[in-house]
């Protein structure tokens, strides 16, 4: 896959001001480490307020807050310096490689895909992520509060430490953020093509042209940069799998739907819509073929799909056949759909280059004279070339 890269600056000046960001953050960590070390130091049974629970807890909050604070603090500023030093994130393009992801309706059943058809893809992949949340936060903030009982009274204890209340009060904000973390749902519009994403940190839900999505890693998954903070949110499938492909694919509405039962119901009703519409040009460029027939809707007469039952192997196995003759014989074909499948003459597939795209296929009369096409054999796959 083509990759991008950020040469627009001179390497130096990004290294100059990543390095101007960490300086300018020096002070605000000088701040939080004071900060932290009085409230180590403090004598907290001075405090009228540690006479009371309530003052207890309190104190504990404030010290952990600003040891998160601080933590937090020093991570956004490493973070900017990083990004700066490494200029604009390597993506993948908006280009449909090898080899799409099949949607199997086994798959978007275990992938919690809500709707899959001919004009929306939703799914909310935040389970598996909102149950680990919570099984993590919950047996923390269970230790917590064993260790909040066992030393609250106590005004020397460890426990009012940064560090220490600082892990106690992050615990409970896990559990709490997988108790209440907002639906994570992602819509695909494939007739508008839109992106909404989901509400994200502070930021409500939100929609963008899927042109303008930016795919990035996430844990080793594939993400979707989120438009105003750039975080990437895990989406369904792995980087640098198929799924960019097949989100490509679906998103161009001028396109078949990807391969899988999933989308079969949908796939005549698509292809007549496209038909009717004059079969616009494609959004999205393609490095593999992308036709009716090989994602799984074959556009032909009753004859046609008679004689076709009767063949053990699909449609795109004899164009694979011709594609290799093509290349052995140094025959160029611009893109793979350059090369068309007319129909069947006796047993024999017929393909020709750069025909018209998108035509009924038929079988041709036995008296047919051919010219300039690739013939193969729907027994053998032998191929030959008529002049």
């Amino acid at each position: 896959m083509e990759m991008e890269t950020d040469r627009n600056r001179p390497s130096t000046i990004r290294i100059i001001a990543g390095i101007i960001v960490l300086l300018c953050g020096f002070p605000v960590f000088l701040v939080c480490c004071n900060g932290m070390w009085r409230f180590t130091n403090w004598s907290y049974e001075e405090l009228w307020i540690f006479e009371y629970v309530w003052g207890k807890l309190l104190i504990l909050f404030v010290s952990g807050m600003i040891f998160l604070m601080s933590i937090g603090l020093i991570l956004v500023g490493v973070l900017i310096a990083t990004k700066i030093w490494m200029g604009k994130s390597r993506m993948m393009e908006h280009i449909i490689y090898p080899f799409p992801t099949v949607l199997t309706a086994e798959l978007a059943d275990s992938m919690n895909v809500e709707r899959a058809d001919d004009k929306f893809f939703v799914f909310n992949p935040s389970s598996l992520i909102r149950s680990t949340l919570i099984v993590i936060g919950g047996i923390l903030s269970c230790v917590g509060i064993i260790v909040i009982y066992r030393e609250i009274n106590d005004p020397s204890s460890d426990l009012y430490s940064p560090p220490i209340s600082g892990g106690i009060v992050a615990s409970f904000f896990l559990l709490l953020n997988g108790l209440l973390a907002p639906s994570r749902r992602f819509v695909l519009d494939r007739m508008k093509g839109t992106v909404t994403f989901p509400r994200h940190l502070f930021f409500p839900r939100c929609t963008i042209p899927f042109s303008k999505v930016i795919p990035g890693y996430s844990n080793g998954n594939l993400g979707f940069a989120h438009p105003y903070s750039g975080i990437v949110i895990p989406v369904l499938g792995a980087y640098d799998s198929g799924w960019w492909s097949f989100y490509v694919l679906y998103m161009d509405k001028n396109r078949p739907l990807p391969q899988g039962d999933t989308f079969d119901p949908y796939r005549e009703k698509d292809f007549l819509r496209r038909k009717a519409e004059g079969f616009p040009k494609t959004i999205y460029p393609n490095t593999i073929l992308v036709t009716d027939a090989y994602m799984g809707y074959i556009y032909g007469t009753d004859e046609f799909k008679q004689r076709l039952s009767k063949i053990k192997h699909r449609i795109v196995y004899y164009y694979d056949r011709v594609s290799w003759y093509c290349q052995k014989h140094e025959i160029e074909i611009p893109n793979d759909n350059d090369l068309v499948l007319i129909g069947i003459w006796k047993k024999q597939f017929v393909f020709k280059l750069f025909a018209p795209e998108n035509v009924e296929y038929i079988v041709l009369p036995d008296d047919t004279v051919l010219t300039d096409c690739f013939l193969c054999d729907s027994n053998t796959a032998e191929v030959k070339y008529i002049k």
